[in-house]
């Protein structure tokens, strides 16, 4: 029933090319190897290109069972094919900082592989969108273009390279941020709209009725009529605000660990524990990549009445020029950055 409706649906799967067992479970494995190779950061890249076929092979699969979870999920997955994911804290890092750059006999042999996944793909019964398919064959072109380029990083092709995958990987990010900002606003003003919301009634009926896994902490909830009314608003206030509060940072960190606790009760209240994972995920692109500069003190100011020290969610600057008007600056007669 599954490969029929696939097959009708004439989305991109895998799995359509054939119903025996034994392709299925190579279809598993390898979506589980491609997840495992993402994670870890190894040749990225063709990791979220695998990726993303394994998401659409397993949820096209079931297309008639998908829920919102799923469609985060792929849409996710297909705007991390476009970022520079792999940059940091990724096995791609380290062999970055070592010097290890060019194709590799493990990374061609993952380039290779996903192209026989796509051809079979393209000759199969369900191709899909031609424009899916042909962003994924872009990937697989511009990855081995890219391994070309890298022979003589100076050159004018790798440099055009390097600036159309940064132009690339801003877009998706931006596109990424503005996908969390719209679903918590939508699913904000939808609730604005039901009247059990603003009356602070509707975490009772939520609870109740899509199940209670823990039957005895669901009852001690909503037992208190004034923990389901603050439960409720508080939903309400956060999921209308975070748009706002994403502008300022000190308030984006409490809103991301609101979300956070929010997503936590959801999976445990609410038996959603999938959904609550992939709206996480996806949180996560507004987290920073590193730790913010903590310090006990206050910094210290000079006499020209400038800070010592840069500010807390700052880094300091890559140049080191004095500024003008400060005792300590050169007297020199050209540029500042000749000094």
């Amino acid at each position: 029933m599954a490969h029929e409706a696939a097959q009708g649906s004439h989305l991109l799967s895998l799995l359509t090319l054939t119903p025996a067992p034994a392709w299925n479970l190579c279809v598993y494995l390898l979506a589980m190897a491609a997840s495992v190779q993402l994670l870890l950061g190894w040749h990225t890249r063709q990791a979220s290109a695998l990726f993303l076929l394994g998401v659409l092979s397993l949820q096209n699969y079931a297309y008639p069972l998908s829920y919102s979870g799923d469609i985060i999920i792929r849409l996710t997955a297909l705007y991390l094919m476009a970022t520079r994911c792999g940059r940091v804290w990724s096995l791609d890092a380290r062999r970055a900082r070592k010097g290890l750059r060019g194709a590799r006999p493990a990374g061609a042999a993952v380039w290779a592989v996903l192209g026989g996944l796509l051809a079979a793909c393209t000759l199969g019964p369900t191709p899909g969108r031609p424009w899916l398919l042909g962003a994924l064959w872009l990937v697989w072109a511009a990855r081995a273009w890219s391994w070309q380029a890298s022979r003589a990083p100076g050159s004018v092709q790798a440099r055009w390279l390097e600036a159309a995958g940064n132009a690339v990987h801003n877009a998706a990010v931006a596109v990424m941020m503005g996908q969390i900002v719209l679903i918590y606003y939508t699913a904000g003003t939808a609730k604005l709209a039901g009247t059990a919301w603003r009356d602070g009634t509707a975490v009772y009926y939520a609870l109740h009725e899509l199940g209670m896994p823990f039957p005895t902490l669901t009852d001690m909830i909503c037992s208190s009529q004034a923990l389901v009314a603050v439960l409720t608003w508080g939903t309400l206030v956060l999921q209308t605000g975070l748009p706002l509060a994403l502008l300022y940072p000190r308030a984006k960190n409490w809103a991301l660990a609101a979300t956070f606790c929010e997503h936590c009760g959801i999976a445990v209240l609410m038996g959603l524990p999938y959904f609550s994972l992939a709206v996480l995920c996806a949180d996560a692109i507004w987290l920073p990549a590193t730790s913010p500069r903590r310090r006990s003190n206050p910094p210290l100011a000079t006499k020209d009445g400038a800070h010592s020290q840069p500010h807390l969610y700052t880094y300091p600057p890559h140049d080191q020029t004095p500024r003008v008007g400060a005792r300590s600056a050169p007297t020199c007669s050209v540029r500042p950055t000749d000094c």
